[in-house]
């Protein structure tokens, strides 16, 4: 991969975690230039009292090998890098408060230049609100880029729905040498393989608690919008929730039912002016969009009474169904498989089943 000179700086410091992101920015004078103005910092910091992390940097940013040896090991990796300077850094993310020095990234960078959307949520996310989720990142690919973490729940939901578009970013909280949770690595490799993952960190830099909702402003940041599938009154999705509104993004969110403790900071945004969301529809109507007809199922008639009942009670006990169908228990089992393989129902334990 070759790089400016301008590109080339911003990667170098950039790499550097002794330096805050206050101080890199500093350093390029809140990028206004391509050159990192040391001399001037330098003051700052020698005033500050690290001098010592001022006199590292600078004297391995002048370091031709160290620029070439780090240079050389991200391209080793399958890293490459858009910096704030390159032609492919989204015109969103320009527009934060606190925009990213450089995306780290591996897979398609074209979905950088797409019209994106967040769908975040909670790693305690009921399993018809799962499917839910994945239903909708799906229909979103027809008009947006999905843009999601990778932890467990609703990240890993929205990315299963979206990943067989290709149109799926992933933005991580934590260097490519690392993945977190560590039982997600194929997950994310998918989503290296058929769309984008992306960091602000470099390579090796570790998961640490912190880092998780200073990435949420870049879910934010670079979407026309997010949607919150799940949250409790504290949860991450609601910081990627708060940024949105905070950049003058659209907020949505599923509705949850009464004493539901996953949906309670879902309830609390549409009930502050978040759009209450129940499916793409709702979303595609605020940007003025259209969607494809939604696939139709031909069912038999056994079928359809099951899928009619069980979304007439919302969530149905198999036991409770077989009894006001008037058959055994047993003679569900078919018909329950066909309407899941349908994406038409969601088996939530507990032999019971939701409509999706």
């Amino acid at each position: 991969m070759t790089y400016s000179r301008a590109e080339e700086n911003l990667i170098i410091i950039s790499s550097f975690e002794e330096l805050s992101y206050k101080a890199k920015r500093d350093l390029f004078c809140g990028f206004k230039s391509e050159e990192p103005d040391f001399e001037n910092f330098g003051k700052k910091l020698i005033k500050d009292g690290v001098s010592g992390v001022y006199n590292k940097v600078k004297g391995l940013f002048y370091d031709g090998n160290y620029r070439k040896e780090f240079l050389a090991e991200l391209e080793n990796k399958g890293v490459y890098c858009v910096t704030y300077f390159s032609e492919d850094y989204p015109k969103q993310l320009k527009q934060i408060s606190e925009p990213p020095l450089t995306l780290y990234c591996k897979g398609d960078k074209s979905l950088l230049k797409t019209r994106c959307f967040a769908v975040v949520g909670s790693r305690k996310t009921a399993a018809n609100m799962l499917a839910e989720c994945k239903k909708t990142a799906g229909e979103l690919t027809q008009n947006f880029t999905v843009v999601t973490g990778l932890a467990d729940g609703a990240d890993s939901a929205a990315i299963e729905g979206a990943i067989p578009s290709g149109k799926v970013i992933s933005v991580l909280a934590y260097g490519f040498d690392y993945v977190y949770p560590a039982l997600n690595k194929q997950l994310l490799e998918r989503v290296i393989k058929s769309g984008l993952a992306l960091s602000e960190y470099p390579p090796k830099t570790q998961p640490k608690s912190y880092y998780f909702p200073i990435r949420n402003r870049i879910l934010a940041g670079l979407c026309e919008g997010t949607l919150v599938v799940s949250a409790a009154e504290k949860s991450g999705a609601l910081i990627t929730a708060e940024y949105a509104a905070d950049y003058g993004k659209s907020v949505f969110a599923f509705p949850y039912g009464l004493g539901v403790s996953s949906g309670e900071g879902c309830n609390n945004l549409i009930k502050n002016g978040a759009y209450l969301t129940r499916n793409a529809d709702d979303i595609f109507s605020v940007f003025g969009m259209e969607r494809a007809e939604k696939k139709q199922f031909t069912l038999s008639g056994n079928e359809q009474k099951l899928y009619e009942l069980i979304r007439g009670e919302g969530e149905a006990f198999v036991p409770d169904i077989a009894q006001k169908l008037g058959v055994p228990s047993y003679k569900l089992i078919a018909d329950l498989s066909s309407l899941e393989i349908k994406g038409l129902i969601v088996r939530l334990g507990g032999n019971r089943y939701s409509a999706v």
